[in-house]
């Protein structure tokens, strides 16, 4: 199909076939694109369940697997698959108020904006060319989770678990093109749908909608939602001379990001546990018999912003080497309930460009002027390969060849993978979908400092020689070849903690890539520095023990750096009797965020969010500046005799106190009482502490409220898988519990071992399961 008039090669796919698929209906014509069927068989699963609900799925062929991940899920997770459809369908507003926030975080758009995103991204066009995509395979286990997850909805003793949904309009079979916008969504987290509101309200300037108030969407105060550990121990380290593996990603404790524990086994083919998130038939991180992996969310430029030099005759056009262009425009219409519960339908025209959609967020200086205004292309748009690229790395039999399917697919959206296997190697992959621009130094545009510290790049877009290039070894236009990124392989250690690939081992730093990529002899995480101090503290031999202790020993890397500094300045001034006592606390704090520590923890991440807040960032703080030579102990200690930055200390302490006082919180609690999650009314203590300190244990709280701090993101699925002689020996814990039904019996059982620090043996060989003492099983057939 050729493009439309207005559309230029390397226009995102999404946004181009869905134009196209509307002018043809609007003709008349046969709509194209349609997914095509693969062979049917019967559908049998066998799902054995042991200790917290945990599901091992067998069956003989992909579609049997997926029917019996799609029934299995459907038991512990009916309603939250069913809303999460919901919501990539763009159908929320039309169950609930279009007003109210799509998500009870912080910033979240409103259901409207929500609806008009994912109706924009998520295409009928989109969405089969996404299924079309598929191997056979990974359409078969999209197949069968369809109708396991329909099966269960047809099972009278549905109706006595997750009534909490049951009597919901939304409750619904399901179908593959709901999973494959869900796929989408997925591989878009940390593009698009980082800015749902700033593009479902993008509009012209002087139109009804134009910058919309509450359009807003993630600010750059706001804690990151996707990030991660991840360290690979090689036989050079490890105790027994194999491979362990320490997987923490850190995600919001909500529908979407929930991770589901799962095995499966497909006899002779595949052999795999591990975690995975909604609606995927696949194991993201996890282990076989031979190596275990972890992913970490990384630094590349897998979007980009264009800005975009208007026609000073139309707003709606831009200019391209001195050609003006019109925008794409589809208009689309969203059902919204109004305020006597009647529907009613809403209407906007959307607007994209060859770069990708219009984005508009006042708050990031992302504007929509006369003269400008900024497109984003996502490469994650037009990535297909995610659910094929994981399940390769599923059924894969060595790193060796782990390797050579992530530089030959590139379909992990936005992330490292870390691995090591049985014979003590190790590997690290910077391999993603990234964009491929070799005149970024030409391009690129000054922007605020902000977007500069999310390692953002807003380009010219006014130059065709600014728009990316096509790689011939890569599997996308525009993006780089596979084999052009970062690997590491050794039998050492690799780590990463969020920062670039620089220092995945410092010993040999991966360097000379673009900034796209990865940068180098840059400020690191605190996450990064403790990780690195972690493993240059520890003894030569590490052993499984060791990686869990790292995991969740909530060492505050923050109070490393600033320690020596803290007491003589809490002695330097007068404080008020709560303040004093405050810091005396942290005078006498051991520098861990555990259930029995005090408050001292939120109070210095109350003084470091604030000062940064009143310093407008950290460079005016620390008393010994970042040295590239010397980048996990720099920079450090604080310039409190500097009289501005002791003022905006003592007024970020006392601001704490005053907020903790106000809220409720008491001064005299300790942490595990006032850091809590709460579920079905039950408060759980949740030790650990947020990115911004550096605990490796990373926990985001809302602020207080009724006297606590409520967890809603961080450390989710976490596993350390060793090696002995018959194969993996796998400790995990996933923090918020396996299932999201108040009914079930799964519902915090985890959640209580999480806060207790009482890890899970994982039954992975047949002997163990079938010892387990929740030992369950049952056969499904269709």
């Amino acid at each position: 199909m050729q493009p439309l008039p207005g559309w230029r090669r390397g226009a995102p796919l999404s946004f181009a076939l869905a134009t196209s698929v509307l002018a043809l209906s609007a003709c008349g014509g046969k709509k194209s694109g349609e997914p095509s069927n693969p062979p049917r068989t019967q559908l049998s699963a066998e799902i054995r369940r042991t200790s917290f609900g945990i599901p091992h799925i067998k069956a003989n062929d992909e579609a049997g697997l997926g029917y019996g991940i799609g029934y299995a899920y459907a038991e512990d997770n009916a309603c939250l698959l069913a809303e999460e459809i919901l919501t990539v369908n763009g159908e929320r507003s039309k169950y609930f108020d279009p007003r109210t926030a799509s998500y009870p975080v912080e910033n979240a758009p409103s259901n409207l904006d929500s609806d008009f995103f994912y109706l924009a991204v998520n295409s009928e066009a989109a969405v089969n060319a996404a299924l079309n995509a598929q191997s056979t395979a990974v359409r078969e286990l999209l197949r069968g989770y369809v109708a396991g997850f329909n099966a269960w909805l047809d099972q009278p003793q549905s109706g006595t678990v997750n009534a909490m949904c049951r009597n919901q309009p939304w409750l619904r079979k399901i179908k593959e093109q709901d999973l494959a916008r869900l796929m989408r969504r997925t591989a878009m987290s940390n593009g698009s749908v980082g800015f749902v509101g700033g593009i479902g309200a993008a509009q012209p300037p002087g139109t009804a909608q134009a910058a919309p108030a509450a359009a807003a969407v993630i600010p750059a105060a706001r804690p990151r939602r996707t990030a991660s550990n991840g360290l690979a121990v090689g036989g050079e380290r490890s105790e027994n001379g194999r491979g362990i593996v320490l997987g923490q990603p850190h995600l919001a404790w909500l529908n979407n990001s929930r991770f589901y524990e799962m095995h499966l086994t497909i006899p002779g083919k595949l052999d795999v546990m591990g975690a995975s998130l909604p609606g995927l038939p696949v194991v993201g991180i996890g282990f076989t018999q031979n190596f275990a992996w972890t992913h970490t969310t990384d630094t590349s430029a897998h979007a980009t912003f264009y800005a975009l030099q208007l026609d000073s005759k139309d707003p709606t056009r831009y200019m391209v080497d001195g050609q003006s262009i019109a925008m794409g425009r589809r208009e689309i219409s969203v059902e919204a309930r109004n305020g006597d519960g009647r529907l009613v339908k809403q209407t906007r025209t959307l607007y994209t460009t060859e770069y990708g959609p219009l984005v508009q967020v006042p708050e990031m200086e992302l504007n929509w002027s006369a003269s400008r205004a900024f497109a984003l292309r996502d490469a994650n748009a037009d990535n297909h390969r995610m659910l094929e690229q994981w399940y390769a790395m599923n059924k894969a039999s060595s790193l060796e060849e782990l390797k050579q399917l992530n530089q030959r697919i590139v379909g992990n959206p936005w992330n490292n993978t870390l691995a090591a296997d049985k014979e003590g190697r190790t590997l690290f992959m910077n391999v993603s979908p990234v964009a491929n621009l070799p005149t970024l130094a030409q391009c690129q545009l000054p922007q605020p400092a902000y977007l500069d510290a999310q390692n953002a790049f807003t380009l010219d877009g006014s130059r065709k020689a600014c728009n990316w290039v096509d790689d011939a070894g890569a599997p996308q236009a525009g993006i780089m070849a596979g084999s052009r990124l970062p690997v590491l392989e050794n039998r050492d250690y690799v780590q990463n903690a969020n920062d670039s690939a620089w220092l995945a081992n410092p010993a040999t730093p991966l360097t000379g890539f673009s900034p796209l990529v990865s940068k180098q002899g840059a400020v690191q995480g605190m996450r990064t520095r403790q990780m690195l101090t972690e493993l240059q503290s520890r003894p030569k031999k590490l052993g499984m023990a060791d990686l869990q202790d790292m995991a969740l020993n909530n060492k505050v890397y923050l109070m490393q750096a600033v320690q020596d500094d803290l007491k003589p300045f809490c002695a330097s001034r007068s404080w008020q009797p709560d303040a004093g006592r405050a810091c005396a606390a942290l005078g006498g704090w051991d520098g861990r965020a555990n259930l029995d520590s005090d408050l001292a923890y939120v109070y210095l991440r109350g003084i470091w969010a604030g000062t940064l807040s009143r310093m407008q960032g950290d460079a005016a703080i620390w008393a010994v500046p970042f040295n590239a030579a010397d980048p996990v102990h720099t920079p450090r200690g604080l310039r409190y005799r500097d009289p501005a930055l002791a003022e905006a200390l003592s007024l970020a302490l006392d601001g704490v106190i005053a907020s903790l006082n106000a809220k409720g919180v008491p001064l005299a609690a300790k942490l595990g009482e006032v850091q809590v999650a709460t579920v079905n009314g039950r408060r759980i203590g949740i030790h650990g502490g947020a990115d911004l300190m550096g605990v490796l244990n990373a926990i985001e709280t809302d602020a207080p409220a009724n006297g606590v701090f409520e967890v809603q993101a961080g450390t989710t699925y976490l596993q350390v898988v060793g090696f002995d002689a018959q194969g993996p020996v796998a400790q995990t814990l996933l923090a918020y519990s396996q299932s999201s039904d108040p009914s079930s019996p799964h519902r915090s059982d985890q959640t209580d071992r999480f806060s207790r620090k009482q890890w899970i043996a994982l039954p992975f060989r047949e002997a163990a399961i079938l010892a387990d003492p929740g030992y369950r099983s049952k056969t499904i057939k269709q």
